[in-house]
């Protein structure tokens, strides 16, 4: 039978088009999975980009609510583009402080209806775990509180994760200090569910009028938290902090730059790492009594030139398992005092030995000293620093 070249060509075109219509689709890989993978990619991102998927596809519409745990984060609302969030923990309150006070409100606001949004819908799962990291300005916390507070009764929401920013740096005035202390008070006191949640805290810039308000708001109601970070927090210039709470679960305990004038744990039995950067007074800043599991130390301040130095053997008395010791001096005068056999009851058990932030002309006869007292030393490290060397005009 013979065929018009027309007639051949149709014929293989519509070949063609049944052979494309036959063919399978391409398959959806990530529809493909699972839930419980689609929500741990899901929370390897930010709520607002999670939340962002529901529009997808059906399969992804409910899929951000489920998420077992929840990051709500200030700085993921903020309206324009900010620095990348640092990863040095000392460095967050000029993060923080950086932000314009209308991006601090347009955040806070995006953030209260996401809270509300999440908190308030139904689902079959716990939030196990929240992250929660705000400003307390305006009546935000007249907003966010609640929500909290009925999460927290309700079932949904078992462990907190607190940050309470500011928008000043270190060099925040002590008036505003007393008052930002009030206000997180009053925030505690109005919704008091929340701090046997907290599992972790980190505050910044607050001067309790009372030790013992901040011992009781710290330790006596916050029966699960395993980490404290305080930025710029004290009792007042000079105060003494001693800490007796042999009921605490508290595993790490942060300072940064605080006023306080010397750190007594009387007893913290779950301490592990002791953390504390900057203290401004020159005696021995910290006092040990029962921390048998405190195993990391790390100490780090700049001392002038008038610093008499301290007995780190007297700092260390009571701390006898500590396996890892960082000092860090941050300039030309060391502050601690020459030892060595002084030394070996705390260095008993040290594995690990790191010297930082001290200047190349530095005679390194006393770090021998610290060696000679630490037999069990494993991993030793120097950093040093050199001086720039000065211009000369001929």
């Amino acid at each position: 039978m013979a065929y018009s070249v027309p007639t051949l060509l149709l014929s293989s075109m519509e070949q063609n088009n049944v052979r494309h219509r036959c063919k399978p689709q391409e398959e959806d890989r990530l529809g493909a999975l699972t839930d419980d993978i689609l929500l741990s990619i899901l929370g390897s991102v930010d709520l607002a980009t999670a939340a962002r998927t529901s529009a997808l596809s059906t399969r992804w519409r409910s899929l951000p609510w489920l998420l077992p745990e929840l990051n709500l984060h200030v700085r993921d609302f903020l309206p324009v583009p900010c620095p990348d969030y640092p990863l040095a923990a000392a460095l967050r309150i000029f993060f923080y402080s950086k932000i314009p006070a209308q991006h601090i409100n347009q955040a806070m606001a995006s953030l209260t209806r996401a809270a509300r949004s999440f908190l308030r819908t139904k689902h079959s799962r716990t939030v196990t775990k929240m992250s929660l990291e705000i400003y307390l300005v305006g009546n935000y916390s007249h907003d966010i509180g609640p929500l909290v507070r009925d999460a927290i009764d309700n079932g949904t929401v078992r462990e907190l994760d607190l940050t309470i920013a500011d928008d000043k740096d270190f060099r925040c005035k002590r008036a505003d200090m007393l008052q930002k202390a009030r206000v997180v008070d009053g925030f505690f006191s109005t919704y008091p569910n929340v701090l046997p949640c907290l599992t972790r805290l980190h505050l910044y810039n607050l001067r309790f009028a009372k030790g013992d308000m901040l011992h009781r708001t710290l330790f006596d109601c916050c029966k699960q938290l395993q980490h404290l970070s305080l930025d710029h927090c004290d009792a007042g210039d000079g105060s003494v902090w001693q800490i007796d709470a042999p009921s605490s679960g508290l595993r790490v305990l942060e300072l940064r730059y605080s006023y306080l004038k010397r750190l007594e744990v009387l007893c913290l039995p779950k301490l592990e790492l002791l953390r504390w950067e900057v203290w401004l007074h020159n005696e021995t800043p910290l006092h040990f009594g029962s921390v048998p599991c405190l195993k990391e130390l790390f100490l780090l301040c700049g001392a002038d030139i008038d610093h008499p130095g301290f007995s780190l053997s007297q700092l260390l008395d009571g701390a006898t398992d500590i396996h890892t010791l960082t000092l860090n001096f941050q300039g030309e005068k060391l502050w601690i005092q020459p030892e060595s056999r002084q030394l070996r009851a705390a260095f008993s058990k040290l594995k690990k030995l790191s010297i930082q932030g001290i200047y190349v002309e530095f005679d390194l006869l006393w770090t021998i000293n610290l060696l000679e007292a630490a037999p069990t030393v494993e991993i030793f490290g120097v950093e040093v620093l050199i001086l720039p060397v000065p211009f000369l005009d001929c």
